[in-house]
């Protein structure tokens, strides 16, 4: 019989974004508005270790916004990501800008 022993060397808290503020919905109405469908909510990528550590220091949120696909081999040999994707992404990215500019520019008479 084999024995297989493993020590974990480095851990770091995992990241889960915060689905109800505002920064989210503005990400999220900007992803349909872009793509013409409703999102849909996978929790994928919360491993990233800086994540967790950015908000601690700047105490702010952070946003998810994956460009890729399943298919698209993340971190192997030959990783790939679909022009399609990528200009859907930058179009995500303006429209997100927009509406928090829109959103958070208060109102001066």
């Amino acid at each position: 019989m084999m024995l297989l022993q493993v020590t974990v060397e480095h851990v770091a808290d995992w990241w889960l974004g915060n689905l109800d503020d505002h920064w989210f919905q503005s990400l999220e109405s900007a992803v349909q508005d872009v793509w013409g469908v409703a999102p849909l909510r996978i929790r994928e990528g919360g491993s990233i270790p800086s994540v967790p550590y950015l908000e601690k220091e700047f105490g702010c949120h952070a946003l998810h916004l994956p460009m890729g696909q399943s298919s698209d081999q993340a971190h192997l040999p030959n990783e790939r990501l679909s022009l399609k994707n990528l200009h859907k992404g930058k179009a995500v990215v303006e429209m997100f800008l927009l509406n928090i500019a829109e959103n958070c520019i208060p109102n001066v008479h």
